[in-house]
């Protein structure tokens, strides 16, 4: 059964949002959406572009666009879209960057058309022109240059020699009778049509042959590719199926009568899980093709991969295949990635954690640092820990200073009700064990699926629960209890009249620093759209308003699913990690005040703060020291390993000078703390451990 993604296609919405108030939230935060700048290692390969998103549907073609001597890369996907890295690295050594997801007018002709596209100088003016499958067929004149392609003109409908469209949901292009000019073998269902071209090289005339070429029957989604693949100078045959197989047909004939003979239906014993599209080329520039094959994520099963690579380790006429990675291009978890952040080993940065409609989690260790992020994945079923369709919330509940987690299930159909999982962790704040509490922690008639959230929403020192379900309903369930203890009290609907119209994930994050806490939604069903509630109230009474529905732009169409805010790279505010239906991860940098107009600050560093604290450890109380070389704005705040702030010592304007202050610790459980000292220049952070 196909996954529901038709859904998303029948409720697009556009918001029209007032200019001026546009402006100027635009004016107070300014965001910048990164590709590349956070490494992500999964398996030893480190993707290319590790924060585009993900793809659904990927179909990659290789090609030199630029006529730089080395390849570059299109990938079509399920919108219909044509996504563009460019090759800046070379022949021999490739590096991609995104140069956009939604390349200038590159499309199929049909929304969610599924595009795959091939390239070929259609007009015989030395640059390259694309030919875009999705169902009828569409051509995209390069109007450009052969080192500066141009693609900005809508694509146009290829019509046959009688008029009637060209048909086909996968293209290939190869000249089979060797006459200079491009014919046309696309795949349709299980089937191969063949167009030959009865035009010339600079004005095609495609001529529908044979609508069932060579009796060929892979079953679904029929994807071909020719690729020479034993160096005799004729074309061999591949295809791909929606099984996720590779079809493959020698050429016993020569490169003007070609025969091709049935070899296997699972060349290689490749298996991409649904919906194969290969393509081959030389990526490495040494004489031999290797293999890319692009694919579909199946929902219900721990499924990640943008796109697969083998390399060929063998000779042009022996080909050996290695396969390196499931990740060629991006971050891609599978259907539905949902994540969080949490500091899981107390090392004092955040590790990544996802989840998908595989049911489990997937962990993503920071090997880098609190203010320089880089993940590396550890494991697909991290605990073994397995809840349908689950949406993970990490957050020390019982006050004892390590990551319990909160995730929401889904369900379908209704009833039975989706429940709320707790599993504490029994482990340490540097090495967490996970064990069930509860499979159902606030009952209800939730519709489908949940998503929870926490937060200390009035001020009382311990985290209030939030949840939504597919009904776009929004659960506020206050916790009554204590922050070691806690007790969920009744639960509210529609929350301060809040509410979308499906499934959505929540945040709170304090984004305008003013010392309460902000909201922000992704609804499943609004493409593109982060909704921003902004806290008119205060910290302990809040009260959300809705500002705006997009509060971040977006490169290219999406559906989002999932988000967290995190202070990635430690400057003190928050950036925004948004997952995508696709599978995928988008990062967005906060850069507020960063690129402010006015004099340039000068090069010399700020004097160094002299910071102190003693006895380490405490039992229970410790003296803090610092001294400022001017009168400045100081604040000396305690936090928990998690990053959550338990006390302020002192804040506001300081004279210069010498300043000790005292902390005691007696009311905190034992365990190790974090003392910050922040000035609007620089900060400093020690650990201090309290025994008691």
């Amino acid at each position: 059964m196909r996954r529901p993604y038709q859904t998303m296609e029948k409720d697009m919405r556009f918001a029209l949002i007032l200019l001026i108030p546009t402006l100027l939230l635009a004016q107070e935060f300014e965001f910048q959406q990164e590709y590349n700048t956070i490494p992500v290692e999964i398996d030893g390969w480190q993707p290319f572009c590790p924060w585009a998103g993900g793809f659904s549907e990927s179909s990659p073609d290789f090609c030199d666009i630029d006529l730089d001597d080395d390849l570059d890369i299109f990938v079509g996907d399920l919108l219909g879209y044509v996504a563009y890295m460019k090759n800046t690295g070379s022949a021999i050594e490739p590096s991609f960057e995104l140069v956009s997801m939604q390349y200038d007018s590159l499309r199929c002709l049909t929304f969610l058309g599924k595009s795959n596209i091939e390239f070929w100088d259609m007009d015989d003016d030395s640059d390259l022109d694309a030919i875009i499958g999705g169902g009828y067929v569409a051509y995209s004149k390069n109007t450009g240059t052969p080192e500066n392609p141009n693609f900005v003109s809508s694509p146009d409908t290829l019509f046959n020699t009688v008029g009637y469209f060209v048909i086909g949901t996968h293209v290939a292009l190869i000249d089979i009778d060797l006459d200079g000019d491009a014919d046309m073998i696309n795949g349709y269902s299980g089937y191969l049509l063949f167009y030959r071209n009865l035009g010339s090289a600079d004005s095609a005339a495609f001529y529908l042959e044979e609508t069932g070429w060579l009796g060929i029957d892979v079953g679904d989604m029929a994807d071909p590719t020719f690729s020479d693949i034993d160096d005799d100078n004729d074309l061999d045959l591949f295809i791909g199926n929606e099984d996720g197989y590779i079809w493959f047909y020698l050429n016993e004939g020569d490169s003007i009568n070609y025969n091709f003979t049935y070899i296997t239906n699972n060349f290689e014993g490749i298996d991409v899980d649904w919906n194969a599209s290969p393509e081959f080329a030389d990526i490495d520039g040494d004489g031999d093709y290797d293999l890319f094959v692009g694919r579909e994520q199946q929902s219900g099963s721990v499924d990640p991969g943008d796109i697969f690579f083998y390399k060929n380790t063998g000779t042009p006429t022996t080909p050996q295949w290695s396969f390196i990675t499931r990740n060629y291009l991006t971050f891609d978890e599978g259907y539905r990635a949902q994540l969080h952040t949490t500091d899981i080993d107390a090392d004092l940065d955040n590790d990544l954690f996802v989840s998908n409609f595989g049911n489990y989690i997937s962990f993503y260790e920071n090997t880098g640092s609190s203010s320089s992020a880089a993940f590396e994945w550890r494991t697909y079923t991290y605990q073994n820990i397995s809840v349908s369709g689950g949406t993970i919330f990490f957050q020390d509940i019982d006050n004892d200073q390590d990551p319990d987690l909160f995730i929401g299930e889904t369900i379908l159909p209704n009833p039975p009700y989706p429940g709320l999982f707790l599993f504490i962790n029994r482990g340490t704040p540097q090495s967490a064990s996970y064990n069930l509490y509860s499979n159902n922690l606030v009952p209800g008639t939730y519709h489908v699926s949940i998503a929870p959230s926490l937060a200390d929403i009035d001020a009382d020192g311990d985290q209030d629960l939030f949840l939504s379900d597919n009904d776009g309903y929004f659960y506020y369930v206050p916790n009554i209890g204590t922050p070691s203890e806690p007790v969920f009290g009744d639960t509210t609907r529609d929350w301060q009249g809040i509410s979308t119209e499906a499934s959505t994930t929540s945040c709170f994050f304090d984004i305008d620093d003013d010392g309460d806490l902000d909201l922000f939604f992704t609804p499943w069903d609004d493409w593109n759209q982060v909704w921003f509630f902004r806290n008119i109230g205060d910290y302990q009474s809040p009260i959300m308003a809705l500002e705006t529905q997009t509060f971040l732009n977006f490169e290219s169409l999406t559906v989002l699913d999932g988000i967290d805010i995190v202070d990635l790279d430690l400057d003190g505010d928050g950036d925004f990690l948004i997952s995508s239906t696709n599978g995928g991860i988008f990062f967005f940098r906060n850069v507020t005040g960063q690129n402010e107009v006015g004099p340039k600050r000068p090069d010399t560093p700020f004097p160094k703060l002299d910071f102190s604290i003693g006895p380490n450890p405490a039992n229970p109380v410790t003296w803090i020291s610092f001294t400022l070389p001017s009168p400045q704005e100081a604040t000396l705040a305690v936090y928990n390993i998690l990053g959550a702030k338990v006390t302020t010592l002192t804040s506001g304007i300081q004279p210069p000078g010498t300043h000790n202050y005292l902390w005691n610790a007696a009311e905190y459980s034992s365990g190790v703390y974090i003392i910050r000292l922040e000035t609007p220049q620089q900060s400093s952070s020690q650990r201090i451990t309290v025994l008691k």
